[in-house]
């Protein structure tokens, strides 16, 4: 699977699927690659609120290698307050990142990379940056 870097599309019609559908999944995925933030951090929500679809995994780990802070964090809450509740879902973002060990390297490297340029001042510690942090929670799983 290749995931668009950026795309330009106009934001579709709300009728033009059902939203939360398997295309309508498809398209928010597809959206959350839009070069407008707003965009992507709508279709990111609607893509969290969805049906566990293992397709999905790799679309909402992109978004925390990126400079939207606002994203970061609502991966984050996501992984700290619902993942627990959606076990299909935690499995598949474990078996993506054992099976795309090299994406996993790289998405981390960017979030570290974004945390050291623009936000190490209101996050002291790398470990507290919501992306590094939703990345670990998804990935490695919560630390007891």
């Amino acid at each position: 699977m290749v995931i668009p870097h950026r795309i330009y599309n106009p934001v579709p019609a709300p009728d033009l699927v059902e939203r939360g559908s398997e295309a309508g999944v498809a398209i928010d995925c597809l959206y959350t690659r839009h070069s407008d933030g707003f965009v992507r951090q709508t279709a990111l929500r609607r893509v969290l609120a969805s049906t566990d679809h293992p397709w999905t995994v790799p679309f909402v780990l992109q978004l925390l290698g990126e400079y939207v802070i606002e994203i970061c964090d609502d991966i984050e809450l996501f992984a700290e307050t619902q993942l627990a509740t959606r076990p299909g879902w935690a499995t598949q973002f474990r078996s993506f990142a054992d099976e795309n060990p090299d994406f996993i390297v790289l998405t981390r490297q960017r979030a570290t990379s974004y945390w050291e340029c623009y936000y190490r001042g209101p996050h002291l510690y790398r470990v507290t940056y919501p992306g590094l942090r939703a990345l670990a929670l998804l990935v490695d799983g919560p630390s007891d």
